[in-house]
């Protein structure tokens, strides 16, 4: 009986490879990459060059995945630990790049990543080998957008006290129904609590701005949390809410997608979104203040005198668990995109997204004064990185959202409480 079934099925295989055999080379040699990605405007411009690379080269399909960002991480990270091999190239972003190195294989061999600036990969995107273990596609620049045809640029807020009476008066002249609006949930914090808590010289963690996690390990991680500078920050959001009222009533849920559709619709003034937005902000067919818009430098709370800003990228990466053939081709396409001109120049005027190869960066600059003007209101005041780089960084990112929103929806006496409670918590996490 055994030899009957191992005659059977030494048949069946060997059916199953004449049958094979048969079919036309082109059918089974296509190899396959599936992009695991969240659907957002500089994403969709970047695989439509990668599908143009695939279909030039021939025999390569691109496989897209959307995810949504609320629960990209924890997909991506589920399938990374588990070793699932579901994705082929994914996107990385900064804030996770510890969490995921040792999961990821190395791109210093891309050519491409010698046409990129050092800044925003060094210690974040590299393994403990050293190696860089991301491929930039776009600098990733939080940027305060402004109507230009409601506000003139010498009218442009100085300080948090000048933003409020800014929005007022345009409140009151019927011109705005806010004054600003951005995104407050986690993980859209960047866009309210946390822009204004780095303009007004104060961090999650002392020393303030250092990102070196040894130096972090030398102060006990320490949380600059319940620090008056991040209590007058929170303040700022709750009179903006419920006293001042410039900003609306249920900002504290908002995602950068609901803060971004009020601007595009034309009811608030003022918006904080990354760079990469400003495409769709000027795309009559999305938004109804299509060519009225304008970039500006941050605003400084009362413990600075000077704009502060970052400097980031978004990034591709290659799971380490995936066949050889597939991780070179992965390499091929993303090094084809970050080389091509067309690309990086598609990518700029589509979205508005900073390029990340410098030589052609540097052409575009000498042609196009806005994104020199972008260049002088962001990069130009780069202090520190928009992030902190060690594995329990999302946890901490929700535990710092959480503390915020609940100042920010609860009494106003209770901020300091709240921010207690929040920072006593962070130094737990960061410490495990």
């Amino acid at each position: 009986m055994c030899t009957q079934r191992y005659i059977r099925g030494f048949l069946g295989v060997g059916l199953v490879a004449l049958l094979l055999g048969m079919l036309p080379v082109a059918s089974w040699s296509a190899t396959e990459l599936k992009v695991g990605y969240m659907k957002h405007p500089i994403h969709e411009v970047f695989l439509k060059w990668l599908q143009r690379w695939a279909a030039q080269r021939g025999g390569v399909t691109i496989t897209l995945a959307p995810i949504s960002y609320e629960v990209y991480v924890e997909k991506i990270t589920a399938n990374l630990t588990s070793r699932g091999g579901l994705y082929d190239i994914i996107w990385h972003n900064d804030d996770w790049g510890q969490l995921w190195a040792r999961y990821l294989e190395p791109v210093d061999d891309v050519p491409a990543m010698k046409n990129v600036s050092r800044w925003p990969l060094d210690n974040i995107f590299s393994n403990d080998e050293g190696k860089d273990t991301a491929v930039p596609f776009v600098h990733t620049v939080g940027t305060f957008f402004y109507r230009k045809d409601l506000i003139k640029l010498e009218e442009w807020p100085k300080n948090w006290d000048q933003l409020v009476r800014l929005s007022q008066r345009l409140q009151r002249e019927g011109k705005a129904k806010w004054g600003y609006v951005g995104g407050m949930k986690y993980p859209h914090t960047w866009f309210s609590f946390l822009w204004a808590m780095w303009a007004n010289q104060c961090d999650v963690f002392y020393p303030i701005y250092e990102r070196r996690n040894a130096e972090l390990a030398k102060h006990g991680w320490k949380s600059a949390l319940a620090d008056r500078c991040n209590v007058e920050m929170v303040e700022f959001w709750w009179d903006a809410i419920h006293k001042h009222k410039i900003s609306p009533p249920g900002m504290s849920g908002y995602t950068r997608t609901d803060a971004n559709a009020i601007f595009m619709a034309g009811d608030a003034a003022i918006t904080m979104a990354d760079t990469t937005f400003y495409g769709d902000f000027n795309d009559p067919a999305k938004s109804k203040v299509a060519g009225k818009v304008d970039v500006a430098e941050f605003i400084p709370g009362p413990r600075r005198t000077k704009p502060v800003a970052w400097d980031e990228v978004w990034a591709w990466a290659i799971p380490k668990d995936i066949p050889a053939e597939k991780k070179k081709l992965a390499k091929e396409g993303l090094n084809w995109v970050t080389l091509s001109e067309g690309a990086q120049r598609d990518l700029w005027k589509e979205t508005g997204g900073i390029p990340v190869n410098l030589e052609i960066r540097e052409k575009i600059m000498k042609e196009d004064p806005f994104l020199r003007k972008l260049m002088d209101v962001t990069v130009k005041h780069t202090a520190m990185h928009a992030a902190y780089y060690f594995e329990r960084w999302p946890e901490v990112h929700k535990i710092v959202s959480d503390s915020f929103v609940k100042g920010v929806t609860g009494k106003r006496e209770d901020i300091p409480g709240a921010l207690a409670e929040g920072a006593k918590s962070i130094t737990e996490a960061a410490s495990r």
